[in-house]
């Protein structure tokens, strides 16, 4: 094989790897502001997390909702 092509492949490889690592078990996080009640509750937290997020899990801190669900 000449040198280009060893290039070439060793590229691809390189790409497709940094691909799949993205993608695997990557966690994403998003608040939610709460307004009312002036404090959050656990309950709430975790059905809005479900409703907007398949897998998502709520926790509350203080006047937020924080909510962990794979990207």
């Amino acid at each position: 094989m000449s040198k280009p092509t060893v290039i070439v492949i060793f590229m691809a490889i390189l790409v497709l790897g940094m691909a799949t690592k993205e993608t695997q078990g990557v966690n994403c996080v998003n608040y939610f502001e709460i307004t009312f009640p002036e404090v959050c509750e656990a309950n709430w937290c975790a059905a809005e997390c479900l409703k907007a997020y398949k897998n998502g899990k709520g926790t509350c801190w203080q006047k937020f909702c924080q909510c962990v669900y794979d990207c």
